[in-house]
């Protein structure tokens, strides 16, 4: 290219920016400009400024975002100057396409914000390529009968440059018979045809020598010619005829190689070989179109040579001529375009730039980042058209702190949501779809993976605010003492831990020592209980973060007491081990001489004291373990000595014990002994309280154990009267043996025995004594359970127990005709008597008259009974009372119904010869066993009755 070429390309440069809505940012740049040529500087398009020293770019950086820029272009990240670095050249950058721009994104990144900028640098062609024809010579044939207008096409010129630049025009050298047209193809190529203007003479002239010329746009414009030989043929009658000047073809670009695609056909009218035709490309059908296309030259059949795409070219423009086999033939040209129809063949390309460091392909974010802060860009590429091309994309995995935001056309960025916490989620797992609207819709997954980056935002933790731990005195430097530790959730030096102590009150360091990472505690010195007791720490963990964090807990070192102190003696007061005590002479047994005292600077069972005499007890002297107290414990005889010396130890109860030892000299004298003086056997009142609350509570627990069992047994023998009231056929205890009972009654002993004769005694024997008749009423002996009518043995457990004369029987009440034993005291004798039970129930419920199971309200012959005329004296045993059965156990008195009384009556005065006198009124039910009822009728009862006369048998 020559320096003036060259200055004309450099001032035709034009960098110019324009700043969208969308942040996009456009330059354009010429092709063959020479590096460095500066294309912009992203930093004049930042529209804030990060801090208020108004140092625009101080801290921040520009970073690339997509892996081709085009190796022409050079990137600075410190203020995203974009520059030239070698030669551009738009041809090999962008082929034939009319507009050249090359797309990338680059993020401008703070510590606070980012901004997002695409970039498009267009490239803009200069006229630096000439046309070129495709061979420097070409021939073509047309006959000398051909008709005015009649058109060769002659090789197409090629040219690099596009639009105003490429060709624009042919010409042709002069001449008489022949001028050319431009003809511009579906693809944009322009090209010359030869049109005859003038008849042909092959006699006149056979050929014709031709230039052509092609010449481009440019400025100043560029040409290119070839050399044209016309042949003028011989006359040939009839050329051949398509049945179409110009044929469309849709090929799909999925269309299967060898497919046919169109069957050209051409009429010849001439017989022999003038009438048989060929086919064949045209001269400007280039090598490509040849490469994919294949022409059958006889048959005219168009198929598919190699597989089209529709992202390289969308159309081709074809020349097929047809020709005869004649002498001098001249051909028929015909048109075909051939469309290539785009189908969804290409998914979704995903292309994920982040804007963070990458490790082994993941990225990794900060913890600290904040909300809507951009983290990674998406670029979506499909190379099909139309709803092929047009593609949606989702993210999946942000667990609701990532989204995906749309950028502009095919670009998304991964942007945050809300803060993030490492702690929480420290990885997240994407997958990002991308699918197409094609049909089938075509889709591509790829997976992305961001791990947060810790941030010193925890601070250290102890498990409890107070710890504790024990050390025992006089221990030496660097024993162990406990173990403390924290936790933090940080990671790497955020989280390691370091510990230190301090005195809690002067907060210097402490007198401990405690070790890093394992948290272990040891004394740096030893102790004395008796001096400290307990020490107050505080434990400082803090982290190797930046910035440090710190927490705080309070440690308790308690000194454990040792037994290191012996006991001391504070009185009396010894001088070399020893002391002088006065001993009246007339001083008695229990008299207190003196008492030594003793203190124990160790603590608990260290200093817990004990007092005995060692030696000198012989004299009569005895001390008080717990208090010291020396007394006299017997009468001394002081004939033998005029000074006891009594050796007086104290111990204390550590292990091993301390000793201490004092030698008291008892010195008598005539003083009198001192006036309540005295030694009192001291009990130890602290285990007597304790064994009387022990013993008290024990008593209570044993008799509201006791009420309870009684409670209990009460109840149950409720329930069992309950049943044998209601189950009148049954008795109500279980039997096994016969048994027989026997009544006799002494006046001699004016007594009445019952003899139990079964087997297993209940009651062997028993015995009332009574002062007369009238103590009858209070000492009658009754016996539970029913009589066999035929018999005097039944079988029951008999319960015999002397009671008052109550308003109760001691029997269940029986039905009409039901039978029992009575016994009546009249004047010195014991008569006894069977007597018909009135029409009453025997039932009470114990629950009042209203019971329905009452005896008032038994309704077993169809109405309620009245009771209001029964009047009679009630027999109650104390042994029902006894053993709980309440009223259960007691039957209604007998009524005074006339027919049975008066016939009682008769027979009584019969046998005693005396007048009976309010027999209603003295009569006594005595309880007797109940007998298993039957069901009898009126006729049952009566021969009953007549079976003993009277009713009275006198025992």
């Amino acid at each position: 290219m020559d320096p003036g070429r060259l200055l004309i390309s450099v001032a035709f440069i034009s960098i110019t920016s324009v700043l969208s809505e969308e942040r996009t940012v456009r330059y354009k740049i010429s092709e063959e400009v020479s590096p460095p040529t500066v294309i912009g500087t992203l930093a004049s398009n930042v529209t804030w400024t990060p801090d208020k020293t108004h140092r625009p770019f101080s801290g921040i950086r520009f970073k690339l975002m997509s892996p081709s820029t085009g190796s022409f272009i050079r990137f600075r990240e410190s203020d995203g100057r974009l520059t030239v670095e070698e030669r551009v050249d738009r041809e090999r950058i962008c082929k034939r396409s009319l507009r050249c721009v090359i797309n990338f994104d680059v993020a401008f990144v703070s510590a606070e914000q980012f901004e997002l900028f695409h970039v498009e640098v267009e490239v803009l062609d200069v006229n630096d390529n000439s046309p070129e024809f495709p061979r420097p010579e070409c021939t073509v044939e047309i006959s000398e009968s051909a008709a005015l207008g009649t058109r060769v096409a002659l090789d197409a010129a090629e040219d690099a440059d596009v639009g105003s630049n490429s060709i624009q025009s042919y010409q042709l050298s002069q001449n008489p018979h022949f001028n050319v047209d431009v003809i511009t193809r579906v693809d944009g190529v322009k090209y010359a045809e030869l049109v005859l203007v003038k008849e042909l003479d092959r006699e006149s002239r056979a050929f014709f020598a031709l230039n052509l010329v092609a010449i481009d746009g440019g400025n100043p414009p560029k040409s290119g010619s070839t050399n044209v030989t016309v042949k003028v043929q011989d006359a040939n009658d009839n050329i051949p005829v398509f049945e179409h000047n110009h044929y469309s073809v849709d090929v799909p670009e999925d269309t299967a190689v060898g497919s046919l695609l169109l069957d050209l056909n051409a009429f010849d009218p001439d017989e022999g070989l003038n009438g048989q035709i060929v086919f064949e490309f045209g001269k400007q059908v280039t090598s490509q179109i040849r490469q994919l296309f294949k022409l059958d030259y006889k048959t005219g059949f168009l198929t598919l040579q190699n597989p089209v795409d529709y992202e390289d070219e969308t159309t081709y423009e074809v020349d097929v001529q047809a020709k005869d086999l004649g002498q001098n033939p001249v051909p028929s040209v015909c048109k075909i375009i051939i469309n290539v129809q785009d189908v969804n063949d290409n998914p979704p390309e995903i292309i994920i730039t982040p804007i963070t460091p990458v490790t082994d392909g993941v990225a990794h974010v900060s913890e600290a980042t904040g909300p809507d802060i951009l983290v990674a860009l998406i670029s979506i590429k499909d190379k099909d058209a139309g709803a092929n091309g047009q593609v949606s994309c989702t993210l999946n995995g942000g667990h609701g702190n990532f989204r995906l935001k749309r950028a502009y056309e095919g670009s998304y960025t991964i942007v945050t949501m809300a803060s993030l916490d490492r702690e929480k989620i420290a990885e997240y797992n994407f997958t990002v779809v991308a699918e197409d609207f094609g049909v089938p819709p075509l889709h591509t997954l790829t997976h992305y993976i961001i791990r947060l980056t810790d941030v010193n935002d925890n601070a250290p933790m102890f498990s409890s605010k107070i710890h504790e731990g024990f050390i025992e005195e006089n221990q030496l430097p660097g024993t162990y003492i406990t173990t403390i530790l924290a936790s933090d959730q940080d990671s790497g030096l955020n989280g390691e831990i370091t510990y230190e102590l301090f005195d809690s009150d002067t907060n210097s360091v402490s007198r401990f020592a405690i070790m890093n990472q394992a948290g272990n505690v040891y004394a740096l010195q030893s102790f004395n209980y008796e001096v400290t007791k307990r020490l107050d720490l505080r434990v400082q963990a803090s982290d190797r973060g930046w910035p440090q964090l710190n927490s705080n807990a309070m440690l308790i070192i308690n000194i454990v007491d040792q037994n290191d102190n012996a006991p001391f003696i504070t009185h009396p007061v010894l001088i070399n081990g020893s002391t002088d005590i006065q001993l009246p002479r007339d001083a008695p047994p229990g008299y207190i001489v003196t008492q030594i005292t003793a203190k124990d600077s160790d603590a608990g069972v260290n200093a817990e004291l004990t007092y005995i005499i060692y030696d000198g007890d012989e004299y009569g002297f005895a001390m008080d373990p717990n208090t010291g107290e020396i007394y006299i414990n017997r009468k001394i005889t002081y004939d033998d000595f005029d000074m006891a010396k009594v050796l007086v130890t104290v111990h204390d109860n550590g292990n091993p014990s301390q000793t201490s030892t004092a030698t008291i000299n008892f010195i008598l004298t005539e003083s009198p002994p001192s006036n309540g003086n005295f030694y009192e056997e001291k009990d130890d009142e602290h285990p007597k309280r304790w064994m009387l609350i022990l013993i008290l509570a024990l008593t209570i627990f044993s008799l509201l154990f006791l009420a309870i069992l009684l409670y209990i047994l009460c109840r149950s023998h409720k329930n069992d009267q309950r049943k044998r009231t209601d189950i009148p056929d049954t008795l109500d205890i279980p039997y096994s043996t016969e048994k027989t009972i026997d009544y006799s009654y002494s006046d001699e002993q004016n007594a009445i025995s019952m003899v139990s004769k079964q087997s297993g005694n209940v009651f062997a024997a028993q015995t009332f004594h009574l002062d007369g008749p009238e103590e009858l009423h209070s000492s009658v002996q009754a016996t539970s359970e029913g009589f066999n009518q035929t018999s005097h043995t039944f079988k029951s457990k008999y319960r015999s127990v002397a009671g008052e004369i109550d308003r109760y029987s001691t029997l269940p009440g029986y039905r009409a005709d039901a039978a029992r034993p009575m016994a009546v005291w009249k004047g010195n004798s014991m008569m006894s008597f069977t007597a018909r039970e009135p029409q009453i129930s025997g039932k009470d419920s114990g629950n009042g008259d209203s019971d329905p199971n009452d005896s008032d309200s038994d309704v077993s012959d169809g109405h309620k009974r009245e009771n209001s005329n029964y009047k009679g004296l009630w027999a109650c045993t104390s042994e029902c009372r006894v053993l709980g059965h309440s009223d259960r156990c007691w039957s209604p008195s007998v009524s005074r119904h006339r027919t049975s009384l008066s016939r009682t009556r008769s027979t009584f005065d019969t046998h005693s010869h005396t007048p009976l006198q309010s027999l209603t009124e003295d009569y006594i039910h005595v309880c007797s066993p109940q007998t298993h009822r039957r069901e009898e009728n009126t006729d049952n009862t009566h021969s009953s009755t007549e079976e003993s006369p009277g009713g009275f048998t006198e025992t």
